[in-house]
């Protein structure tokens, strides 16, 4: 997990609705609300707009902002269908309903980050792009097992923050491990380096 600057919302999301004179974000959301409680069952489905699904209009400002990474475990380069866009808050939980299309709710995140934390969520959950948020405040990186966990020296809430983190995206995925200790091989021989082209960015910084 790599911290990164989330951009201003993007216009497509602030303009008003017509008929509601509501932003966009925010009229989707209670539509959205009201569709589920009417029909518990009902699958939230990106609106379109100027022919083009919402979220397609969305994805190029997200991967803008994490330099096309995934937000979470920080891989690259993310292929056709990891190019998912997480809602932070789970838009299965009733309580979060309303911000299914609020921009500070939405991150760019890879298969295997999005089908780990799934319809997961814990308040404790570690955001990238938290003002306070930097790797090494709350996590510690082995570079010869290739793995992450809580930083020793941290308070014990911001260790169980971690710890929670790791757990919910599954960053200690022996696939993510060995993607990890390739990625820092190619790294130290590599005589001069882009790092915005290796995976995982943060145990080279």
């Amino acid at each position: 997990m790599r911290k990164f600057t989330r951009l201003d919302t993007p216009d497509v999301l602030l303009e008003l609705d017509a008929k509601t004179e509501k932003a966009r974000w925010q009229m989707y959301g209670e539509r959205y609300a009201q569709q589920r409680a009417t029909h518990p069952s009902f699958e939230f489905q990106w609106p379109q707009i100027s022919s083009k699904k919402l979220n397609q209009h969305l994805l190029p400002h997200l991967m803008a902002m994490t330099d096309d990474h995934c937000s979470y475990c920080d891989g690259f380069p993310l292929k056709r269908g990891d190019d998912t866009i997480d809602h932070f808050h789970p838009k299965t939980n009733p309580a979060f309903y309303s911000e299914v299309c609020k921009w500070e709710n939405l991150y760019i995140s890879c298969k295997h980050c999005q089908d780990s934390k799934g319809s997961k969520f814990e308040k404790v959950l570690l955001r990238p792009d938290e003002i306070e948020f930097h790797f090494n405040r709350y996590f510690i990186y082995d570079y010869i097992e290739h793995t992450i966990s809580p930083n020793p020296f941290a308070s014990e809430d911001e260790q169980y923050r971690a710890q929670k983190t790791i757990e919910i995206f599954d960053l200690k995925h022996k696939s993510l491990c060995v993607s990890r200790r390739h990625a820092y091989q190619r790294y130290v021989s590599d005589t001069d380096p882009v790092l915005s082209d290796y995976n995982f960015r943060f145990m080279f910084e």
